[in-house]
């Protein structure tokens, strides 16, 4: 989750996931050795380590209510770069040089550092955040390792179609409610000269949005079975989700594959792109350019009639590392993070939403999806990011950007092959 409501980055957060360089790994974790980002907050508050220093006037804000009803606030220590960041935790949080609680990502990025033992059991606070309906229980496994609770989540965001409105009035368009009103919403568009979607991601982790999108729209399931090593990207249900993807590329429905998305506000605006499959966590994008009121949200419909409703989740995640150094403290504070009026405070600084149903921000699309969500209760499918390994995942994105840079049946196999090859080394090293 990058967007925040006072500072925007959008995008650059979230640029494809790496190895730290030596040098500038070495100086970090010097800094941090030294306890320039570790060392324990003054008086009752406790430390919050994370990838994005925008986010700190927003986290503070929720701190101060916090301590209202713990005694402790959050003290926010921010890493900007996103592959030093992982690697500081990482180090830090085997020794006493770890802040007390830590930003981090849910699924296999959160089973791949939780099986080392760095972070603390999270079933009580689960089991009271279940109890008072703060969060739906079938998120609880995502942010497990092994059956135990490692972490909560830090927000909820939603991939779904950003649309503009004053194109869509202008052309008479109504959201679509089925693959086919998707396909001739496109058409409508594409004739009268507007770019029916925008869609970047040929060298960034975008490139998983639409893979994602379409293999949940044949068959959750068999995306669920894909992300967890029981089925092939040879398999039919994939090799159909590339083959859609490449049609809709043939039928000119695209933007190029370079499209920056912090351009979507803009371009909605001067009505020369119609659509934008996105994370809701960019709603802030519009909003801090003053066009919260240009767009609206729909779930993009199933591609195959039978299956079911499904939207895919981002959730960011909170932990209480195991060797921090207040660490009662922490976990009190994480016991009441997804209380509704904290949860409101975070909600209103993202300008997105939180696993806490109840708590929405002021933006309208934000709700109006939210809404849909809670009326149609969709099957959640955690993002392709967190859903596997994590370097079987970022090879696989490089594949899906080269298929995007040039899309065509040929390249759809070739891609879905590598992929396949590599799933299978990479799901051998997982489970020794």
């Amino acid at each position: 989750m990058s967007a925040t409501a006072r500072i925007t980055t959008p995008v650059s957060r979230r640029t494809l996931l790496g190895t730290a360089g030596t040098a500038g790994a070495a100086v970090l974790l010097a800094g941090c050795a030294r306890g320039t980002l570790t060392r324990a907050a003054p008086g009752p508050d406790v430390t919050l380590s994370n990838d994005n220093p925008t986010w700190a006037p927003g986290l503070t804000d929720a701190g101060d209510l916090l301590r209202e009803h713990t005694g402790h606030g959050i003290s926010v220590r921010a890493t900007p770069d996103v592959s030093s960041y992982q690697q500081i935790v990482r180090t830090s949080a085997r020794t006493d040089s770890t802040t007390d609680l830590v930003k981090w990502w849910n699924g296999y990025r959160l089973r791949d550092v939780a099986r080392s033992g760095i972070f603390a059991d999270l079933s009580t606070i689960w089991d009271e955040a279940e109890a008072q309906q703060w969060v739906d229980p079938t998120m609880r496994e995502t942010f497990s390792a092994e059956g135990t609770p490692y972490a909560i989540p830090l927000h909820q965001s939603y991939y779904a179609m950003f649309y503009s409105r004053p194109v869509f009035e202008k052309l008479g368009l109504e959201p679509p409610a089925t693959w086919d009103d998707f396909l001739a919403v496109a058409e409508e568009l594409k004739a009268d000269g507007v770019t029916p979607i925008a869609s970047g991601g040929t060298s960034t982790w975008e490139a998983i949005i639409w893979f994602q999108q379409l293999v949940n729209g044949i068959d959750p399931d068999f995306y669920t079975d894909l992300t967890e090593g029981r089925a092939s990207y040879l398999d039919d249900v994939a090799v159909e989700a590339m083959e859609v993807w490449g049609r809709l590329y043939e039928r000119g429905f695209f933007s190029p594959p370079d499209f920056s998305v912090p351009e979507a506000p803009g371009r909605f605006d001067e009505g020369t792109v119609g659509m934008n499959l996105y994370g809701t966590w960019n709603a802030n994008t519009y909003v801090q350019a003053g066009l919260g009121d240009i767009f609206g949200l729909y779930m993009v419909p199933p591609v195959e009639p039978s299956a079911p409703p499904t939207i895919v989740t981002e959730s960011g995640a909170i932990a209480v590392a195991d060797n921090a150094h207040k660490r009662d403290e922490a976990l009190e504070v994480l016991a009441s993070w997804l209380r509704t009026d904290v949860q409101q405070i975070w909600v209103d600084f993202l300008n997105d939403l939180s696993a806490n149903p109840d708590a929405l921000p002021s933006v309208p699309a934000v709700q109006d999806l939210a809404a849909a969500v809670a009326e149609t209760e969709p099957r959640l499918a955690t993002r392709y990011w967190e859903a596997s390994p994590p370097v079987m995942v970022e090879g696989n994105v490089k594949e899906l950007g080269a298929f995007m840079a040039s899309p065509s049946t040929r390249t759809a196999r070739a891609t879905l092959r590598r992929m396949q090859k590599r799933a299978e080394d990479e799901w051998k090293k997982w489970n020794l």
